[in-house]
């Protein structure tokens, strides 16, 4: 149960009665948005909004200060793009507005090492792939993770180096049984949900969705230093736009030639599709495709959860791909498996797509990313090897 469901909202009602605690610092646990959920707490009176903290088992609510405006008049909500629920704040408040704040590390953060994980920077096919396995295991899948708290672009934890220990704490706080939405979508449940309420990203920090991961894997291999733009964007046109920057092909002719199976897909493409994209591994001789993404596959108690993971597109489970995935799976993310079966991805579903926007891009080892390990040329089960060894 969320931390927030506990609130007494007596409490919160009588504090702003009385006027107590409208200026000072706080040493305060972040509660979440006051009425998140209702009807009117939605992005349309996100500048509006009341946010509740804890101090001393006080419940003391707040405005926040929403940062600058750009010249299309949109601000940039800085302190809200540092909130996360349950964690301690330093938090400065001036007549009632949070004006300054800062995150009190826990003593306790443990530093989270993946089987695999790449070099910042390093622009190669090889490095993508490294990079693109580090968060895989986790980091559960959280609708608008990866996006910041405005639904605008990249969060902080995506234009960051590295594994996010948000991820890994929200990981360890969840079981088989989490799932990303209401169990019941006909009785939304706010309270106990950290589905995106309202059109903005309460739970941004949390996990990540298919094109929040993509965009801090890109972060990841291109950059070497945090805060810098970040590459989160629309998934159905997230293969296209990396074609428009110079770095490869992008195509809808996706079809593998005449007498092969199924389609033609590389080591390292990039595949959009109608709300959703994914890395590929490659084909595997009998036309299934081992892929890396974030989505929210059912658990073991057939729950929606899911999150970054090696999954497989194919007819049924003795497919090539999906023998690879739940072999490296089971064997390098144990606990993740003990929650989540490999996923098996429809292929009509993921190679099918209509408009303008979704297709594959190919890197290009000339504009793009280099590829001195030849893995563009290689099977899937050669180029797991070759990442895990």
């Amino acid at each position: 149960m969320k931390l927030s469901v506990l609130l007494s909202a007596l409490s919160v009602i009588a504090l702003l009665a009385s006027g107590c605690a409208r200026s000072g610092e706080y040493d305060a646990v972040y509660l979440g948005v006051k009425n998140y959920g209702a009807d009117k707490t939605n992005a349309d009176n996100k500048d509006k909004f009341n946010y509740l903290f804890d101090t001393d088992g006080r419940t003391l609510a707040f405005k926040m200060s929403n940062g600058t405006k750009d010249e299309e008049g949109n601000y940039d909500y800085p302190l809200q793009n540092q909130l996360k629920e349950e964690y301690l704040y330093h938090i400065t408040v001036e007549n009632g507005t949070v004006t300054a704040l800062r995150e009190i590390a826990e003593a306790s953060a443990s530093n989270y090492s993946p089987p695999v994980s790449g070099i910042p920077g390093e622009t190669t096919l090889k490095n993508l792939l490294k990079t693109a396995l580090a968060p895989v295991g986790t980091t559960l899948y959280i609708y608008g993770g990866g996006w910041d708290w405005q639904d605008a672009g990249s969060a902080v934890q995506t234009r960051t180096l590295g594994v996010s220990p948000d991820w890994v704490k929200f990981y360890k706080a969840q079981d088989e049984n989490y799932t990303y939405k209401d169990a019941d979508e006909t009785k939304p449940d706010p309270t106990n949900s950290y589905y995106p309420y309202g059109g903005y990203n309460e739970y941004y920090y949390a996990g990540l969705d298919c094109s929040g991961y993509l965009g801090w894997v890109l972060y990841n291999t291109f950059e070497t230093e945090n805060g810098n733009d970040g590459y989160v964007g629309g998934s159905t046109g997230f293969a296209k736009r990396l074609s428009a920057k110079g770095w490869g092909e992008w195509t809808q002719d996706i079809k593998a030639p005449d007498g092969a199976n199924g389609y033609t897909m590389k080591p390292g493409d990039i595949m959009s599709i109608n709300g959703h994209v994914w890395i590929s591994l490659g084909t595997c001789e009998d036309g299934s495709v081992v892929i890396l993404h974030s989505t929210p596959s059912p658990s073991r108690s057939d729950q929606p959860g899911g999150g970054v993971q090696i999954s497989a597109i194919g007819l049924d489970r003795d497919c090539d791909a999906y023998l690879l995935a739940d072999r490296y799976m089971s064997e390098y993310y144990p606990d993740w498996y003990a929650r989540y079966p490999v996923h098996l991805c429809d292929p009509e579903k993921y190679f099918t797509f209509e408009g303008e926007n979704a297709g594959r891009f190919t890197w290009s080892t000339d504009t793009g990313l280099t590829d001195p390990d030849g893995l563009q040329d290689r099977m899937p089960e050669d180029v797991l090897a070759l990442l895990f060894r």
